[in-house]
């Protein structure tokens, strides 16, 4: 995929401020997890954790030591050897029962004599609980026993020591791989920021490819109205700027095909109106001499051949019928020629169009062929909300005249028995005014609906093609536009749509 240079501008653009971000969020880090390590490991504080560690090997020395007193106490206590020596059982275990009350620590005492027997145990089970209690035994020779002696200590100092001992023993670690534990967490950090940025860039990159592809297709479509071609639609999905942008475009390539086919379309009216008011002219010269040298004839012949008076009589019949026919068309080539241009003024379409169909009967529209059938209903529609814009009023009124007359003439000689409807329909639509004439009659083939508006473009076997040629070039003069289309009715549609007023 072929990509633009507006999208190596942006991913330019992404890559140098990811490069700058980086290159910050590095040296910032590096900086950050070198000095918090530095603060919160260091061999200050492994040496205080040490002396820390130092106190409680000394308090559990202590313990030991006092336990050796204690255990020595025992066994040389005397009142407890004369009852030992007495070999009196109750005596010696009321004063080691005294002495267990005596010292706190002391758990048990178990004296055996020298050949071997239990001479007395005293204890207390509560401090024999080894969940709690840390026990220590020691034995000592008496001359008439031996003594075994049973110390207990807080056991949560022997685990507090422990928990001491491997906390400096990590924290040493630390110590030692200072400089790795930092490079691991920078290099961490590292990664975490690059795949943070290798994200970014990747959907800055699919965000930026999404407006650059919409870009380069309103490049495009550019160049192509720049070559002239007009038929330009840029699809304009999204609400963005860009989104705008073409919205704006699509409006601008309308409005400049309208501006070109209206102005193309007037040139070759022009042309035409040219062409008319020459052929009139053309036409129009010998009309008059030509009528009076076949009148000249018929009324000079006086001669008694009957058929060749019956061939005279037809003859001057024929010319004055088809003069007849030809001053028709020479005054419709010399109206379409005159055609005026449109001198707008404010007034209220509603009025106007209620105006010039007031009192119109649809039987007086009827060609003479058509002069036994019944007229079509002539239906008005206008909205009662006022319609202010600039028009031509006569102008307008004899446009819509024309397209009346079409559709009540296209709609009676549809049936034999005539009837029918033609609607006269004003409203407002899309911030226009539109005007409609529409009929129920056979309508207008599609292939044929591009061409009606075209001079001497005609299906009536009598017409001359001029009438719907003048009603656009009127409504073209008005700044609006008109269509044929299908009528709801089922017959044909004439839209006008002209640009609406200030309404107050």
């Amino acid at each position: 995929m072929r990509i633009s240079r507006f999208e190596v501008r942006i991913v330019t653009a992404i890559v140098a401020v990811a490069a700058v971000t980086l290159g910050g969020a590095l040296w910032f880090g590096q900086g950050a997890v070198s000095e918090a390590y530095r603060v919160g490991v260091n061999a200050q504080v492994l040496g205080q954790l040490r002396d820390s560690l130092g106190i409680y090997r000394r308090h559990l020395v202590a313990l030991r030591d006092d336990a050796e007193r204690t255990a020595d106490l025992v066994a040389n206590d005397h009142r407890a050897n004369q009852a030992l020596d007495r070999a009196d059982p109750a005596a010696l275990e009321a004063r080691l029962g005294a002495m267990l009350d005596r010292y706190p620590s002391l758990a048990r005492v178990v004296v055996v004599g020298g050949d071997g027997r239990e001479l007395a145990r005293v204890e207390r089970s509560a401090r024999l609980d080894e969940e709690t209690r840390r026990l220590l035994r020691l034995e000592r020779d008496a001359e008439r026993g031996h003594f075994e002696v049973t110390v207990a200590a807080d056991a949560e100092t022997f685990r507090d020591f422990q928990r001491a001992g491997e906390l400096v023993e990590v924290y040493a670690r630390l110590v030692d791989g200072a400089t790795y534990v930092s490079s691991f967490y920078l290099g961490v950090y590292i990664a975490f920021l690059l795949s943070v940025i290798v994200v970014a860039l990747a959907v800055g990159i699919i965000v930026s490819r999404r407006v650059t592809r919409r870009v380069t297709v309103l490049a495009d479509a550019t160049e192509r109205v720049g070559r002239g071609d007009l038929s330009v639609e840029v699809p304009s999905d999204g609400k963005d700027e860009i989104a705008e942008l073409t919205r704006a475009f699509n409006a601008m390539v309308r409005d400049i095909r309208d501006s070109r086919d209206r102005i193309e379309y007037l040139q070759r009216i022009g042309a035409w109106q040219e062409f008319a008011r020459r052929l009139a002219h053309e036409i129009k010269n010998p009309l008059t001499p030509i009528q009076l040298a076949v009148q000249q004839v018929h009324r000079t012949y006086d001669g008694d051949d009957p058929r060749y008076r019956r061939t005279v009589d037809d003859a001057a019949a024929i010319v004055e019928e088809e003069i007849t026919t030809l001053r028709r068309l020479v005054g419709e080539f010399s109206e379409f020629a005159r055609l005026p241009v449109a001198a707008l003024e404010e007034a209220e379409l509603g009025e106007v169009v209620r105006g010039a169909l007031r009192g119109l009967d649809p039987a007086a529209l009827l060609p003479a062929e058509a002069a036994d059938v019944a007229p079509p209903e002539l239906r008005l529609e206008v909205d009662e909300r006022p319609m202010p814009v600039k028009i031509d009023a006569q102008m307008l009124r004899r446009a819509l005249d024309n397209l009346v007359r079409n559709a009540v003439q296209a709609v009676a000689l549809s049936g034999p028995e005539g009837g029918g409807r033609v609607v006269v329909a004003a409203r407002e639509d899309g911030g226009t005014a539109l005007l409609e004439v529409r009929d129920d009659g056979p309508g207008i083939a599609p292939e044929e609906r591009a061409r009606v508006f075209d001079p001497y473009f005609t299906t009536k076997a009598d017409g001359t093609g001029l009438g719907l040629a003048i009603v656009k070039k009127v409504v073209l003069e008005h700044g609006g536009s008109i269509d044929c289309g299908a009528a709801p009715e089922g017959g044909a549609a004439f839209r006008i749509r002209l640009p609406l007023g200030d309404a107050s």
